[in-house]
């Protein structure tokens, strides 16, 4: 009963807004379901479930348990506990388990399952064999990239379905990543901290890229791609868009890395380039998310 007079309130609402019930034949319109109200416990827990993958990722190459540590419970305590939030009864969420054959959802529900059992082995024996490895990093890869799939198979909405969209989720996972593992070696005193600052040079040029390339492949996939785009770079999402994203989740960032860019690092320096990051992607996933417009059926 809720939900109809929402969808009542919608199509005729008293001010004049409605929307018409033949609209959405003709014209693009938004989606609501992913990102308003309880759908920002979605994007929450895509994004801190991809974090926790990439820092377990990147600790693999290094055979840095504490990361791995870090990362699997971020992974699977933050991320897994945020998702409960947004499925509502824990009680009947199993029942995505049943259909991996057909649902992306549920296939990415498999995966963490077995990134959990099989993380918590290689934690527990500090199994760091070339197979075992191997075996995590792909997990690991596949849990990074599982937000953004789960997006990318709905081809109603053209934002998502961007050959981009993927790309993009994986260098997002492993930038944020990177620079979590930075910073645990900063504060640890390790020196390879100093070393490691090339990949975060490296890392910061190519999601910049990516975003970039998202856009403009987004914005010429379709008209109403186009319209999603627009929404982003002139429209109520710009503010986010080049406040949080070009800004914070950029430009400042660049700044430090400059700063850094002879090698003179310090903890406190990777600290705040993290927080900026952490903001600058979450203000990215945002936008993809809201700008999404379902296609006109003509």
């Amino acid at each position: 009963m809720k939900k109809r007079n929402e969808l009542e309130k919608i199509m005729f609402h008293p001010t004049g807004t409605d929307l018409k019930p033949y609209e959405w034949m003709i014209s693009a319109t938004p989606q609501q379901e992913w990102i308003d109200k309880k759908g920002i416990f979605l994007l929450l827990a895509f994004f801190f479930t991809e974090i926790g993958a990439g820092l377990y990722f990147i600790s693999l190459f290094y055979q840095y348990r504490t990361g791995l540590i870090l990362g699997w419970l971020i992974s699977l305590i933050l991320g897994g506990g945020v998702h409960v939030l947004y499925l509502g009864n824990p009680f009947r969420a199993w029942r995505m388990l049943m259909k991996p054959q057909t649902s992306e959802l549920s296939r990415g529900m498999w995966i963490i399952g077995i990134f959990a059992v099989a993380g918590f082995v290689q934690i527990v024996t500090s199994n760091f064999g070339p197979v075992f490895n191997v075996i995590m990093g792909i997990l690991s890869l596949l849990i990074i990239s599982h937000g953004f799939m789960t997006m990318n198979v709905i081809r109603a909405l053209a934002a998502w379905s961007s050959t981009m969209v993927i790309p993009l989720s994986i260098i997002s996972g492993v930038w944020i990543g990177c620079q979590m593992f930075q910073f645990m070696l900063a504060v640890s005193g390790n020196q390879m901290a100093q070393s490691f600052e090339i990949w975060s040079q490296i890392l910061l040029i190519v999601y910049f890229v990516c975003v970039l390339l998202y856009i403009w492949g987004t914005y010429h996939a379709s008209e109403t791609a186009e319209k999603s785009i627009s929404l982003m770079l002139k429209g109520d999402l710009a503010k986010y868009f080049y406040g949080g994203v070009v800004l914070i989740g950029f430009m400042l960032p660049l700044l430090i890395t400059l700063k850094m860019w002879d090698g003179d690092i310090n903890a406190g320096l990777i600290f705040l380039r993290l927080a900026l990051i952490f903001a600058g992607d979450i203000a990215m996933r945002y936008i993809i998310m809201k700008s999404a417009m379902y296609q006109p059926l003509i």
